[in-house]
């Protein structure tokens, strides 16, 4: 079915698990270049997180309505269960599998305004518990786990747009700030690269961005990188096997691929359909990228615009 706010989720045997603004889930094969129904969940996750949990199993929280309720996929018996609740509905917020198998997430939007606070999920147990909250509430922002196991949150929406940057640390269950970014940015495209120095992209301020910066852990301090030769507003980025980014959608039909070695952007393919945002990617095991989903807004006239959600599928292939 048409589908916006894709969340995509490679399964450890390679295949694809999309969730979205609908109850309903599917699953993509890239053995058989096909789709199949994965069930149905309680209610739509928008804006929502998706994290693959240690075990093969999907955690799915938030999303919809401010939600606060969580959910679980079994790959094995293709099938949701609830899990616990959050402590507060979130919307816009990230979601972060730790090295001990817990799972972080971090600000958002709620009924009653910006979160600060933070949250670990319990798969053991199902629980979730309140962690350190961050400085400055957040939405729209960027969350990396780091070769070392902390975190980095850069950017997002707070009071204005943001240029922080934070670490957690899962040991000491605590924040602290790390080097600003060269430019302040909300849903912003972000990817760890391969020598552990992360990547964050495009994003709007409060129009679209075609910058981009790298954070070094060792150093922690920003610099600038080349710049996309397109925007990619609610877009999606993913790193290819052999460690170069591609960042595709979102304002822009045409892909971008990010050189770490010569530090800059070269265009490349061309999506069928145009403008899309908010569509899902993920990295198969034969190195394509699998592009899905997505929405845009028509105004066939002056007086009315709509979003038309797509059920369309690509495959780019490196």
């Amino acid at each position: 079915m048409a589908r916006d706010h894709v969340l995509a989720t490679p399964l450890t045997d390679g295949r694809v698990l999309v969730v979205s603004s609908s109850t309903t889930a599917e699953i993509y094969n890239p053995a058989t270049s096909g789709w199949s129904p994965a069930g149905e969940l309680s209610q739509p996750r928008t804006l929502g997180v998706a994290v693959r949990l240690a075990d093969g199993r999907v955690l799915v929280a938030g999303g919809g309505q401010y939600s606060a309720t969580a959910e679980l996929y079994n790959p094995g018996t293709n099938s949701w269960t609830p899990t616990g609740s959050m402590h507060f509905g979130r919307v816009s917020f990230t979601g972060t599998l730790l090295p001990n198998g817990q799972v972080l997430v971090a600000g958002g939007l709620s009924l009653s305004g910006l979160k600060a606070s933070a949250e670990l999920y319990n798969p053991a147990t199902g629980r979730w518990t309140l962690t350190g909250s961050l400085p400055m509430p957040l939405q729209e922002h960027t969350a990396t786990l780091l070769p070392d196991g902390t975190v980095l949150v850069a950017g997002g929406l707070g009071s204005g747009y943001a240029r922080n940057a934070e670490l957690y640390d899962p040991s000491r269950g605590r924040w602290r700030s790390t080097g600003a970014m060269t430019t302040a940015r909300a849903g912003a495209l972000v990817s760890l690269l391969s020598n552990g120095t992360v990547l964050v992209a495009g994003g709007d301020n409060p129009s679209g961005l075609q910058s981009a910066e790298i954070y070094n852990p060792g150093t922690r301090t920003w610099r600038a990188t080349g710049s996309m030769t397109s925007y990619h507003v609610r877009g999606v980025s993913v790193r290819l096997q052999d460690g170069r980014v591609l960042a595709v959608g979102g304002n822009s039909q045409v892909g971008d691929v990010y050189s770490p070695a010569t530090g800059t952007w070269t265009a490349t393919g061309t999506l069928a359909n145009i403008n899309l945002l908010d569509a899902g990617a993920a990295l198969l095991p034969n190195g394509q990228v699998l592009y899905a989903g997505g929405d845009q807004t028509i105004c066939p006239g002056y007086e009315y615009c709509y979003q038309q959600d797509y059920a369309s599928a690509e495959l780019y292939t490196p």
